[in-house]
């Protein structure tokens, strides 16, 4: 093989310089598409939101429970919602939302891959609010709600076009070890047991209808505060006294939480602390 001359060299090092160079500026380009998605409002770390119909985010919900279960489920039938709403009016955005990795959601499951804590349909729930809303004030409000809304509703709500009626519970906590084992309690049934199964994915529907609800009254401009606040609710007593004096700024301030305390702490009342 001939050596290569001092011209030749130089032309090799000049592509090869050229070359690092242009993949360079791709990678700079690629990374600044990554961080500048299309789905998110310009100025915002935000993804830009469309009205939904409640009741198809609840359908979805239900019909998809078995692909990811309870997380993935809930908030899948949110963004793909938007999603196809944003079709005609913004195609990037409603590529993005229809393309998102929902597998990332599964690992949600029965609190948390199996352990029991915060319910997946509101770990679900609560991610497509943060994805949706980045007013950090509404953000936590609606969060709130949906924590109250877990705690202190007869679930499940939902029904099947022609299926059979559930028994009903309140969880007065927003754990899965709380929720699903007090259902299970009053419908006599084992946890592991199909009906159980079934219980969750209508809960995961209802938990994806509120939010619907949510996300279209305070993301939507020109609505009533008087609106927004016929829709919240109140913690009602013990739960507000012990959580205004324990929680973070409270008088005690020994614990971090707002979960209504009784339900696992039942000797603890607002007169008896002992």
């Amino acid at each position: 093989m001939d050596k290569l001359n001092r011209r030749d060299a130089l032309r090799l090092v000049g592509v090869a310089a050229g070359s690092m160079f242009a993949y360079g500026a791709a990678r700079e380009a690629s990374a600044a598409d990554a961080v500048a998605s299309p789905a998110m409002v310009e100025g915002a770390e935000a993804w830009k939101y469309a009205v939904v119909d409640p009741d198809k985010v609840a359908r979805d919900a239900y019909e998809q429970y078995h692909a990811g279960r309870c997380m993935h489920t809930t908030f899948m039938a949110i963004v793909r919602n938007v999603g196809e709403k944003l079709a005609d009016a913004d195609p990037l955005a409603s590529a993005a939302m229809l393309n998102f990795p929902f597998h990332m959601m599964k690992y949600g499951d029965s609190g948390a891959n199996g352990w029991g804590s915060l319910c997946g349909s509101l770990n679900g729930a609560m991610a497509a609010v943060a994805l949706f809303c980045g007013d950090s004030a509404t953000r936590k409000t609606i969060l709130d709600e949906l924590g109250n809304y877990y705690e202190r509703t007869m679930f499940p709500i939902f029904k099947p076009e022609g299926g059979e009626e559930l028994p009903q519970s309140i969880s007065n906590s927003v754990l899965c070890h709380v929720s699903s084992g007090k259902w299970a309690s009053i419908a006599k049934v084992r946890t592991d047991a199909p009906e159980r199964t079934e219980r969750c994915s209508r809960l995961s529907a209802d938990v994806a209808k509120k939010t619907a609800e949510l996300l279209n009254l305070y993301l939507t401009s020109g609505v009533a505060d008087e609106a927004k606040a016929a829709l919240l609710s109140k913690r009602p007593e013990p739960a507000a006294s012990c959580i205004k004096c324990h929680n973070k700024g409270g008088e005690t301030s020994d614990v971090i939480g707002k979960m209504t305390c009784n339900e696992c702490h039942p000797e603890k009342t607002v007169d008896h602390h002992n």
